[in-house]
């Protein structure tokens, strides 16, 4: 067996057998992350793993397995699309909550990104005593607008219900200018802020359409300027303080250049990562990411799951 062929079958071994996440993978073997997911997809190609279907499933169960073998994902949950959109949403924030309290014992710090999704998550969340837990923002939030979107405020209302300590980020989602953005990062405070959010068990992220996001357009912070910005630069997608293009590569715009948080390059280099996505806006997004082998989790509506299954990988 080549060396090739050996790192293949100890990245199968460590992922599908000893359940280690592919950061995990990447320092053990010492290889970068999207080395990890190439190995993985090599590995089903060549016959290595072989992952089979129960009969038994629903069909929801059945798109998910098939969603997990396509992206190399951990885990992927499904659920309806409703006529509303909110409703939907609320049901992604059930499904997430479910998700994380199940888990809950096996971590030890959760971080949160921003959004209506997110905010749907902790509204569902049950009180519950995890006082081991630490709930960490992944970007700052100190605007008075939409304050219940903001990443601070959805840490210290989770913190609350799970009877957890919370940290924050003292800074703006969105400096006034570029310039304010750069010395608000050279701050110790959120220098300490931003280390503790890299270093969290797992990511939670609402990503978006920054075109079309709820979340944008709640804030107000789009100007017409920011907006013809994001179409020149064929932007389909934001994940905390980072927009990006259908590859999944950084763009940078106007309005990230004051965004302040984890970038999408740091996200690719945390430990577990889980997304959210709804709706048809939202699909091409995800995609865009689960290409670069960076997500280990999805919570997804079904007109997702559709648009992921029927798009070429």
């Amino acid at each position: 067996m080549n060396n090739r062929n050996q790192l293949i079958y100890q990245t199968a071994l460590l992922y599908y057998e000893d359940q280690k996440t592919q950061t995990e993978i990447a320092k053990i073997l010492q290889i970068s992350r999207p080395t990890v997911a190439q190995f993985l997809k090599e590995a089903r190609e060549g016959g290595i793993v072989q992952i089979t279907i129960s009969p038994n499933f629903s069909s929801s169960s059945e798109a998910s397995k098939d969603l997990l073998e396509k992206y190399n994902l951990q885990t992927a949950i499904i659920t309806p699309t409703e006529q509303s959109e909110q409703q939907t949403k609320a049901n992604m924030g059930k499904a997430l909550a479910a998700f994380v309290e199940h888990r809950a014992y096996d971590l030890h710090s959760i971080g949160l990104g921003w959004g209506t999704t997110l905010h749907e998550f902790v509204q569902a969340a049950n009180p519950l005593p995890f006082g081991h837990l630490s709930i960490v923002p992944l970007m700052g939030g100190a605007s008075i607008e939409s304050l219940h979107l903001h990443s601070n405020h959805l840490c210290f209302r989770l913190a609350e219900k799970y009877q957890a300590t919370v940290s924050y980020y003292y800074a703006p989602a969105i400096a006034d200018s570029p310039q304010q953005k750069q010395e608000l990062m050279h701050s110790s405070f959120i220098k300490q802020a931003h280390k503790k959010a890299l270093e969290v068990d797992l990511a939670i992220v609402s990503i978006g359409n920054p075109a079309q996001s709820s979340t944008y357009k709640q804030l107000g912070v789009v100007s017409p300027e920011d907006e013809k910005d994001l179409l020149e630069k064929a932007v389909v997608g934001d994940a905390l303080a980072t927009f990006y293009d259908q590859d999944g590569q950084a763009v940078e715009t106007s309005l990230s250049q004051r965004m302040v948080g984890i970038s999408l390059e740091e996200l690719e280099m945390m430990n577990e990562v889980a997304i959210l996505a709804s709706g048809k806006s939202k699909a091409r997004s995800l995609f865009a990411l689960l290409q670069k082998g960076c997500v280990d989790h999805i919570i997804i509506d079904q007109e997702v799951a559709e648009y992921l299954l029927a798009k070429e990988y």
